[in-house]
């Protein structure tokens, strides 16, 4: 667990939190619930990861996929082709606005990929998986997808997005990126979130660095989105960092034969079609891109992961979950504030790991599932 611990201000509106509890207390007692995944899919494995954990979990009714950021008309190929070697082609793909970023990624000092204007040595393209879907055939796709007929960089498909969440009362909108598309469709329907019951839940944000890449990105439609819905919860960077898979070039099997231990063998050994689309795709952004260590025994981090976790209401014992009052600044940092202060938004957010061992229950749980293309739950749900 972290060291350092941020207190929040605890200051949610008893209407809110009622309607909150009402939609989860319905969206529990159904046999499915139903999804939307808003994501910038094309450089890191978490993305595909949180997908993944979705597809195989037979609670998820995942409705659709909508692609975000730079060139989303690539990303729908990157999208359709993952989806298609997971056996899931028939899942429904929004092509979402095309926004302006920089051509090329370069690590910083953490190691995590940023914008960069020009090319230097070290700079890997944007999207990573450019190469890889590039020649895929989207006619060929079993599933619908919309927003891409049109040759003009500006078409979108979020039409069908607005429609399906005005047609589908207590959606999750689970945001795996940044927030444009959210911004674009308040600009049509101010209400369309918290008049339909949505709840979100999104990555991204920080608690205690100064920058964070999905809330910096896009700070004033991320301030709108926190504000968009009655049920947001925000999955911030810091308790993902201890989700990353390991393997056995870190620890020993023959003195610790505990396979949670070793979630990135049991993953590596899975029969599951999913698990195979996860492990060539890890392949590619390892050699498109800067994330080797997946030859190394290791994945990278699995943020889009935990949001997907607390999306899905499971394992609820392995986290926690606080209601706060905050402001989020232009880098993407939330801030503690009082209710009353300009721009103070009220929100739930993912503060820590219940225990020292809950990331390492995660983690296994994530591995198996993938690895036998269904969920696998372990102790409490």
């Amino acid at each position: 667990s972290h060291t350092k611990k941020t207190t929040y201000i605890d200051n949610k509106s008893a209407c809110s939190v009622a309607l909150a509890s009402r939609n989860r207390k319905t969206m529990c007692n159904s046999s499915t619930t139903a999804h939307i995944v808003d994501t910038d899919a094309g450089n890191f494995s978490d993305d595909f990861w949180a997908l993944a954990l979705q597809l195989c979990d037979p609670k998820i009714d995942l409705k659709l996929v909508v692609t975000s950021g730079f060139e989303t008309k690539l990303k729908t190929k990157v999208l359709a082709k993952f989806l298609t070697h997971c056996g899931r082609g028939d899942v429904s793909i929004a092509c979402g606005i095309h926004t302006h970023e920089c051509l090329y990624l370069f690590p910083d000092e953490d190691g995590l990929l940023q914008q960069h204007e020009r090319y230097e040595e070290g700079c890997v393209s944007n999207p990573i998986l450019r190469r890889w879907a590039q020649d895929y055939d989207l006619s060929q796709y079993k599933g619908k997808i919309f927003g891409i007929d049109s040759d003009d960089v500006k078409s979108h498909g979020l039409d069908e997005v607005k429609t399906l969440i005005n047609s589908t009362p207590n959606v999750t909108y689970v945001l795996q990126g940044s927030s444009e598309n959210i911004g674009l469709m308040l600009d049509d329907d101010p209400d369309l979130f918290r008049r339909n019951g949505v709840r979100i839940v999104c990555m991204g944000g920080t608690l205690e660095k100064e920058h964070e890449y999905n809330f910096g990105l896009d700070p004033v439609n991320t301030r709108r989105m926190l504000a968009a819905s009655d049920d947001v919860t925000v999955v911030p960077i810091e308790p993902s960092f201890h989700a990353q898979l390991h393997g056995v070039e870190h620890f020993d099997e023959s003195k610790d034969p505990n396979p949670r231990h070793s979630s990135y063998s049991v993953y590596l050994n899975g029969d599951s079609q999913i698990s195979m689309a996860m492990a060539q795709l890890q392949l590619a952004l390892a050699n498109y891109g800067t994330h080797k260590e997946v030859a190394d025994g290791r994945t990278d981090i699995m943020f889009d992961a935990v949001a997907t976790l607390v999306a899905t209401y499971r394992r609820k014992d392995l986290y926690i979950i606080k209601d706060v009052v905050a402001t989020i600044s232009d880098s993407g940092r939330i801030i503690p504030s009082q209710e009353n202060k300009d721009g103070a938004i009220s929100f739930s957010v993912m503060t820590d790991w219940a225990s020292t061992h809950a990331a390492d229950e995660f983690k296994y749980l994530a591995a198996k599932s993938v690895a036998a293309g269904t969920l696998i739950e372990f102790g409490h749900s």
